[in-house]
């Protein structure tokens, strides 16, 4: 039974669940996510979309360079960020948020060191309040492609 009173009532989003997921479990990640560089966080939605994929498989820092490259191609990453690929590598393994396979061994200077995410999809979509793989979007793109040309790790 539908009341005249529901119609005026706001819908409830998506984006609202998010909003109300990160103001009610403050952590640290989520600041650390929205507060990166443009470029960093292209190069860890990626990497979140390859781990969507593949799993929690690693990966190799040429692997992770070769998808942001499309990122490059489709205008969302710069050639600033294709050319310190190693700086952002490193500032987000410093964050917690890639985990180097051989922590002691790692540099990001390195393309065959290898790498997996520290976080969730869900972690980056709470942080920026919106979904990733929305249907025509890039990362959405991607995750398609991927999945159509190299569905198993690793592809080089």
């Amino acid at each position: 039974v539908k009341n005249e009173d529901d119609t005026c009532m706001p819908l409830v989003t998506l984006s609202h669940v998010m909003c109300a997921i990160r103001e009610g479990m403050p952590m640290k990640m989520y600041g650390e996510i929205r507060e990166l560089p443009q470029m960093a966080r292209v190069v860890l939605c990626v990497a979140v979309s390859l781990s969507e994929i593949w799993g929690p498989a690693i990966m190799t820092i040429s692997i992770l360079k070769k998808y942001c490259h499309q990122a490059f191609l489709q205008r969302i990453m710069d050639e600033w960020g294709l050319e310190n690929f190693p700086y952002l590598i490193q500032l987000l393994v410093d964050s917690s948020l890639l985990i180097a396979d051989d922590d002691d061994q790692f540099s990001a200077y390195d393309m065959n060191a290898k790498l997996k995410s520290g976080v969730h999809l869900d972690d980056i979509e709470i942080s920026f309040g919106r979904s990733l793989l929305e249907e025509g979007g890039f990362y959405y793109d991607l995750v398609k492609y991927i999945k159509r040309e190299c569905p198993h790790p690793p592809c080089q």
